[in-house]
């Protein structure tokens, strides 16, 4: 689960495994434990806020998740020097996504893609909220965007076969 540099979503790593490890385990009750401790030393972070909803939706406490999931996503919204990284985006839309709120997870996705126009891991994690919901002309103008970036054939048949989707749906 670790970023690049040892970082995970800005914290060390050594930091979030055990969290992970305890997660993997179904030991909700250590990791809410761990992840509490975590949100002591970085309380501004957005991960550790995810990880703490992701915890809370698996106990299932989903309206305490979903609260907190908010709170990150403010926090991602609102303050400009909080770094949008991959692994906090992919936290948050899980829960999102294991909370019925997709919509959620695309807006945070849009608005890292407008603070970082050019990270292509974003970009595709984007496309993919686009796909879950069946934004076909979106998948489309991203695929090129991914194209025209980086020139790799596979975005464009993504857009291609977005258009196809346009036209049987």
């Amino acid at each position: 689960m670790a970023a690049r540099f040892g970082l995970a979503g800005g914290i060390p790593e050594r930091r979030v495994r055990p969290i992970w490890d305890a997660i993997d385990s179904r030991q909700f009750k250590a990791s809410l434990k761990l992840a509490n401790g975590l949100l002591a030393k970085y309380p501004t972070s957005p991960y550790a806020l995810a990880l703490k909803a992701l915890i809370l939706e698996r106990m299932g406490k989903p309206e305490e998740a979903l609260g907190i999931c908010l709170e990150a996503k403010e926090l991602l919204h609102s303050n400009n020097s909080v770094h949008v990284d991959y692994l906090t985006l992919s936290t948050l839309q899980i829960v999102f996504q294991r909370l019925d709120h997709l919509e959620l997870a695309t807006l945070c996705y849009e608005h890292a893609c407008v603070k970082y126009p050019n990270n292509l891991e974003i970009m595709i994690g984007l496309f993919n909220c686009y796909v879950r919901e069946c934004s076909y002309v979106k998948q489309q103008q991203l695929a090129m965007k991914m194209y025209k970036l980086v020139g790799e054939e596979r975005f464009l048949l993504w857009a291609v076969c977005s258009i196809q989707l346009q036209v049987v749906s």
